[in-house]
């Protein structure tokens, strides 16, 4: 089916997604569109399972939530594309063009790279040298955040400066893997093989690999800060200049004293202890995971990388504060300041920024609540996956290539914030000063 045909059902396709009259949802399932160009088009939750799309040209299409279950993307184009959501079992993706790619929240499970490779049934002289199971698929920042790899195998895959932050990759065969420079914050590695492996210069920050093979695992220069290594052999594993934890009692001995006395001051109502002032902190790479920090001043604080996966930082003031690719998973920004804060690539998945309840002096409600103030602040490429963003104020912020998939945006205001890119956000319901694309 190519010609006049195709184009009118994707066009009506276009006009079901914006709500308007004589819109109808795509339905190409098991269709033969081998060579098609569908660049720059939008079949988001179409329905394409079992579709023959090998070779087609997807140049910067969006098929985000679409139903590609057993499809055949053999050497297909899909530079820029957005997958994000898509269901892609038993899909066929050998050879496919996958630089820039996003593929987050996408279901990859048992698709045709991940199949096993059998037995060659003998060996030595004569016998079938068996290809690596990854072997020729090439991601190229690509964005695979929370995409479901359980049992992945991916042995000779090739993933260069890709961002997997928050993937499900447990029991996955990544034998020989090339992750140089890739994100792979908050990942789930347990019991993954990673054996000849080469991380160089990757960030796994907060990752699990509880259980996992790293023999030959080259970690050079690698982020290893917050990782969970329970039960691995690091004895063989090559760990050149490669970053661990800074846990709280390695900073300053003032510095600890500071965090201490807050919470104190906290536990007491202000009777004991002291707030902490910490403007301008150098706390990078600090993990600082489930620490109580709520009212806190961090204007300025330089926490680049540092893990405050479910802290508590309810109306704290972090204006201006670096947090670049910082891991604020599960944390509590319920009302707190962050306008102008640099939280480009940071895990804000399932934060809390929705308003801080005001309490009267006896500590009762006083009926009033403050919302988190993001104005202006840097979120490019930032997750905010099923975070909560009630009312929450970003105007003017950079939201470019963020993840807002499952988050609750309901009266958050988005005057003249960048959108381009963004993931998951209902258009529909923008301010007519959002700028988008």
């Amino acid at each position: 089916m190519f010609g006049a045909q195709l184009t009118q059902i994707i066009d009506e396709h276009e006009r079901w997604l914006a709500a308007k009259p004589g819109g109808r949802r795509a339905n190409l399932a098991m269709l033969i569109l081998r060579g098609v160009d569908l660049s720059n088009r939008n079949l988001s939750r179409a329905q394409l399972a079992g579709v023959d799309l090998s070779g087609a040209i997807l140049t910067n299409c969006r098929l985000e939530g679409a139903d590609l279950y057993g499809a055949d993307l053999t050497d297909a184009d899909l530079t820029q594309a957005c997958l994000a959501g898509a269901d892609l079992r038993g899909c066929a993706l050998r050879g496919a063009l996958l630089d820039r790619t996003d593929l987050r929240g996408a279901d990859l499970r048992s698709s045709d790279m991940l199949i096993a490779v059998p037995d060659s049934g003998g060996e030595g002289e004569g016998a079938a040298e068996v290809p690596r199971s990854g072997q020729g698929i090439v991601f190229r920042q690509a964005h695979l955040g929370r995409a479901l790899l359980v049992g992945a195998r991916l042995s000779g895959v090739v993933m260069l400066e890709c961002d997997i932050t928050g993937a499900v990759l447990r029991g996955a065969d990544l034998r020989g893997a090339d992750l140089t420079g890739s994100v792979l914050r908050e990942v789930d590695l347990t019991g993954a093989d990673l054996s000849e492996a080469n991380l160089t210069a990757a960030r796994l920050s907060g990752a699990l690999l509880v259980g996992a093979r790293l023999q030959g695992a080259r970690f050079a220069g690698a982020d290893l800060v917050g990782v969970e290594l329970d039960h691995c052999d690091l004895s063989e594993a090559l760990l050149d200049e490669a970053r661990f934890s800074r846990p709280l009692d390695s900073l300053a001995l003032d510095m600890r004293h500071r965090v201490h006395d807050h919470e104190r001051w906290i536990d007491s109502g202000g009777a004991r202890g002291a707030r902490a002032e910490l403007e301008g902190a150098n706390l990078d790479g600090a993990d600082l995971r489930g620490a109580r920090l709520s009212g806190a001043t961090l204007r300025g604080a330089h926490l680049r990388g540092a893990l405050l996966g479910g802290a508590d930082l309810t109306l704290a003031d972090l204006s201006g504060a670096d947090l670049t690719d910082a891991s604020l998973r599960g944390a509590v920004l319920r009302g707190a300041t962050l306008g102008h804060a640099r939280l480009a690539g940071a895990d804000m998945a399932d934060a809390r920024l929705d308003p801080a309840d005001i309490l009267q002096s006896d500590g009762h409600p006083s009926g009033r609540s403050w919302p988190a103030d993001l104005t202006g602040a840097n979120m490019a490429r930032a997750s905010l996956w099923r975070a909560q963003l009630q009312y929450a104020n970003v105007t003017g912020a950079d939201l470019r290539g963020a993840d807002l998939a499952q988050a609750d945006t309901t009266g958050v205001r988005f005057a003249d914030a960048r959108l381009d890119g963004v993931v998951g956000l209902d258009r529909p319901e923008l301010s007519p000063s959002a700028r988008v694309g």
